[in-house]
């Protein structure tokens, strides 16, 4: 595999320096659901150094948001992404965990091996850990959301608030999590998006699962590979608790 010639097209876009620190970063992904996204256009903009972790298999109504295929099914995620990122670029390095993270031991020992942590874990405690180290330890933790038609990201930085400032000292799982952060945060959202949860709320409650969008999942592998580049050439990123949020409904 030829890196310069796989990342030609980047050429005056994307400085020399730039995309050599690219190559040099190492994103940690906690979850490869939307995680298959991200990863996949992280390989093909350059990144060559990946941590990735998921206990879940792929099931049939994960095709219709994330990278995998019809053949991946029943397989673990982190695995199948990993076979993907080579398909791209076989000289990548992939560190692989096809496992539920529950160990804060190791959580700590894949964010220290890391420069940049993608959060998409399930919302549990070793989801707030993880945040919470990789802020103490000066990682930006990139938080993706699919909103409807919207991506919608959360940065964290060491000078940014900690997620239970945001929700709430209580730890709070499933779809519970999920509408109190967006309560939270969605200052800036279209009113049509503020009309859909302040409807569906008491509904989504009693869901096992959250509706999302293959759309949503493109946007916010977008805004997540962008931020990170951004980040790496040392540009301010808007942090939380404002939302990166983009949505191709309102904008058409």
């Amino acid at each position: 595999m030829d890196y310069k010639n796989l990342v030609s097209r980047n050429k005056y876009i994307i400085p020399r320096k730039l995309q050599q620190k690219i190559k040099k970063c190492k994103i940690f992904l906690l979850g490869c659901g939307l995680g298959s996204q991200v990863g996949l256009l992280a390989v093909r903009m350059g990144f060559i150094n990946f941590i990735l972790v998921d206990g879940d298999k792929v099931a049939l109504d994960n095709l219709n948001r994330q990278a995998f295929r019809y053949e991946h099914l029943g397989k673990n995620k982190a695995e199948a992404l990993a076979s993907m990122l080579k398909d791209v670029n076989p000289k990548v390095n992939v560190e692989y965990y096809p496992i539920f993270l529950k160990d804060k031991k190791l959580a700590k020992e894949l964010v220290d091996k890391s420069d940049v942590v993608v959060n998409m874990a399930d919302p549990d405690e070793i989801m707030y850990f993880v945040n919470d180290y990789a802020q103490e330890t000066g990682k930006p933790v990139f938080f993706p959301l699919n909103v409807i038609w919207g991506g919608y990201v959360l940065v964290f930085t060491p000078d940014s608030p900690k997620l239970q400032e945001i929700v709430g000292k209580k730890i709070l799982k499933g779809n519970k999590f999920y509408l109190t952060l967006l309560q939270k945060t969605l200052s800036t959202f279209p009113p049509e998006l503020l009309k859909f949860y302040k409807k569906m709320g008491q509904k989504l409650l009693k869901e096992p699962f959250f509706p999302q969008l293959g759309a949503a999942a493109f946007l916010n592998s977008s805004i997540i590979v962008g931020g990170i580049i951004k980040w790496l050439s040392s540009k301010p990123l808007k942090k939380a608790p404002q939302p990166i949020f983009l949505d191709v409904w309102e904008e058409i």
